[in-house]
């Protein structure tokens, strides 16, 4: 029953982190006019960022809960090659995805109602797009995960 609901958080939570990137994804794209951006990140942006911490921490907490259940942490036999390649590579792009998290929250919470410099508007922006395409790329591993388990 508990592993069941931890794997209903973890597709939830899932869901809003990925649901979450897309639509700022968007609003970025599509508000052309810089004011409206401006206005539309100062009050969304805090608010998101809080909202995703919680969400990341989710879904590290629920992760490491099914990776320890399901045995990886003490059963070196449970990763046959292609799960253990999924799983080793799942792992690597979540540390880097949480990594890339903590840079662009820490830019964007420091900047946040004035202008960016140059260098915080390069980090701000590759970060956002690592964790963008990076989102995706840990959704295929983990359906490829699923489909092995």
């Amino acid at each position: 029953m508990i592993y069941e609901i931890v794997i209903y958080v973890h597709m939830v939570a899932a869901s809003a982190w990925i649901g979450g990137s897309l639509l700022l994804f968007v609003l970025g794209i599509t508000l052309r006019d810089k004011e409206a951006q401006k206005i539309v990140y100062f009050y969304i942006g805090p608010l998101y960022g809080y909202f995703e911490s919680v969400v990341l921490v989710l879904l590290l907490l629920s992760g490491a809960y099914m990776y320890v259940v399901n045995g990886f942490h003490d059963n070196p036999e449970k990763f046959t090659y292609e799960l253990g390649f999924y799983m080793h590579i799942k792992l690597a792009l979540v540390a880097l995805i949480t990594i890339a998290t903590i840079v662009h929250m820490h830019i964007s919470l420091k900047s946040n109602g004035r202008e960016k410099t140059v260098k915080e508007k390069i980090l701000a922006r590759s970060s956002s797009m690592l964790i963008f395409l990076l989102n995706f790329v840990i959704l295929w591993l983990a359906i490829e995960i699923r489909n092995i388990l």
